[in-house]
C-alpha cells in the first residue's frame, strides 16, 4: 500500500472541508475550485483518496494548499472508511462534507455558517439548501425551494418539524467538529447507516436534541451521475431511507407518548431544556401542523415541476 500526503496550513484552522474521491478527475478541479474561491479563508481542505488511476493524483499536486492522502482502501465500505480517515485528520473546529462531485454554490457559504456557529453557542449545525446539477452541466432541482419564502422553524422549533417531515442534511450543513467526534456512525460499516453514514449523523444529532441554523442560500450543488443511479445505489439508497424513516417513526412514538425524554443540548452537549410531560400536546399540534403543510408543500413543488419541466 502507498499513500501520498500533502499538507499545508500552519496553525489551527476554524474550519475543515472534507471530501473523499475515487477517479473522479471529471469533477476534481471544479469542486476544488469552488471551495477555494470562498470568500472565508481560515479553511483547511481535506482530501482522501481511494487510490485513483484515472489523473486524479495529478490535479490534487496542482493544489498545494490542500492536505490530500491517497491510499487504496481495504473494505468492502470504502465511504464510510474513507469519511472516518478525513474526520480524524481534521484540525478546525467546525467541519463541513462535501462529496468530490459536489461543488459551493453560494461563494460566502463559510463566511456566514462560521459567523452563526461563533456568534451563538447554542446552535450545534447550520444549513442551507442544495441544488442538483446534470452531468451536462444544467443547473435544476432546488431542494425545498420554498424556504427561500417560508423559512423552516428554527432552533428547538425544528425538532417537531424534524419529526414531521424527516427532513435531512449531507453535505448542505456546517457542523461543531466534537458533535462529529461523538455522533458520526463508525463503528457500523455494515449497517444501513454505513452505507450513506450521513443519514445516521442527522438521525444522532436530532435524537440528541442538538440545536440546528437554517440560512436562506443555496449552499451547495450536486452532480446527477448516471454510475450513481444504479439499481445497488438505488437499493441502497432505498434502505437507508427506510431505516431512516421507521427510526423517527419509532422515536416520535416514544417521545409523545412520554416512554422517552427529550432534552436540547447546546454546542457543547450540555443540556439546555428538558421536554416535561405538560409540553407533549404543543408538540402533538406542531407535528400535526407541520405534516399538513408538507403534504400541501409536495404537492406544490410537483405543480411546479410540472410546469417547468
Amino acid at each position: 500500500m502507498s499513500a501520498k500526503t500533502q499538507k499545508t496550513l500552519e496553525g489551527k484552522p476554524k474550519l475543515s472541508v472534507i471530501s473523499f474521491c475515487l477517479n473522479s478527475g471529471s469533477f476534481l478541479r471544479e469542486t476544488i475550485e469552488s471551495v477555494l474561491n470562498q470568500t472565508y479563508k481560515n479553511f483547511e481542505f481535506i482530501i482522501k483518496d481511494g487510490g485513483s488511476t484515472d489523473g486524479t493524483i495529478e490535479i490534487l499536486k496542482d493544489y498545494p494548499q490542500i492536505r490530500w492522502v491517497s491510499e487504496k482502501e481495504v473494505t468492502d465500505n470504502p465511504v464510510h472508511e474513507a469519511l472516518c480517515q478525513a474526520f480524524d485528520m481534521a484540525r478546525g473546529d467546525y467541519i463541513i462534507y462535501l462529496a468530490i462531485s459536489d461543488g459551493i454554490s453560494d461563494p460566502n457559504w463559510f463566511k456566514k455558517a462560521v459567523e452563526v456557529l461563533d456568534s451563538d453557542t447554542e446552535v450545534s449545525w447550520v444549513w442551507g439548501v442544495s441544488q442538483a446539477k446534470s452531468e451536462s452541466g444544467h443547473l435544476w432541482g432546488i431542494a425545498w425551494q420554498d424556504f427561500f419564502q417560508n423559512q423552516p422553524p428554527q432552533k428547538m422549533e425544528w425538532f417537531p418539524f424534524w419529526l414531521a417531515t424527516g427532513y435531512g442534511h449531507e453535505t448542505n450543513a456546517c457542523f461543531r467538529k466534537n458533535l462529529v467526534d461523538a455522533l458520526f456512525p463508525k463503528n457500523t460499516p455494515h449497517e444501513p447507516y454505513g452505507f450513506f453514514p450521513t443519514m445516521g449523523f442527522n438521525y444522532n444529532l436530532n435524537v440528541m436534541g442538538y440545536i440546528p441554523y437554517f440560512l436562506p442560500i443555496i449552499s451547495s450543488y450536486g452532480y446527477i451521475q448516471k454510475n450513481n443511479l444504479s439499481e445497488k445505489n438505488s437499493n441502497l439508497i432505498d434502505l437507508v431511507m427506510k431505516r431512516y424513516a421507521c427510526d423517527i417513526k419509532t422515536y416520535k412514538k416514544n417521545f409523545l407518548s412520554g416512554k422517552i425524554i427529550h432534552c436540547f443540548r447546546d454546542g457543547n452537549s450540555n443540556v439546555i431544556h428538558e421536554v416535561g410531560k405538560n409540553e407533549l400536546w404543543h408538540y402533538r399540534k406542531k407535528i400535526l401542523s407541520y405534516r399538513l403543510k408538507a403534504k400541501v408543500r409536495r404537492e406544490l413543488q410537483k405543480l411546479m415541476d410540472h410546469i417547468r419541466y
